[in-house]
């Protein structure tokens, strides 16, 4: 697992992100968090698509998110990009690069059944 710069797709990815986090947060709405797909097919086209996860309670201040999504650096690894932090903030962003796309989906998969257990929805 490496750290590089983000590409231009994947840049754009996470800003689409960013823009589905600060939706929710002009909605604030009572209604308990959901997931929320992105239109866009990331990587090739044959992934799925971003999933952004939210926890939200009021009662302690809680206004979270953490985005998940599939991308394909031009060696062809594939990578699970992450990015969390408060609803409306910039948040923070890691990418942890895998040698087969199975392995990767398998890791998203993962990553996104733990945070719901941990009561993102």
């Amino acid at each position: 697992m490496s750290r590089t710069k983000h590409t231009s797709r994947e840049s754009e990815q996470l800003d689409q992100l960013d823009w589905i986090a600060a939706a929710k947060e002009v909605r604030a709405a009572p209604a308990p968090p959901r997931t929320v797909e992105a239109p866009a097919q990331v990587a090739s086209g044959d992934g799925p698509a971003p999933v952004l996860l939210t926890r939200v309670d009021a009662s302690c201040n809680m206004r979270r998110f953490y985005g998940l999504a599939l991308a394909q650096s031009l060696w062809g690894e594939w990578g699970v990009v992450r990015h969390w932090g408060r609803i409306g903030a910039q948040g923070q962003k890691r990418t942890d690069w895998y040698e087969a796309p199975e392995a990767a989906r398998a890791e998203l998969e993962r990553m996104a059944r733990h945070k719901r257990r941990r009561g993102y929805g």
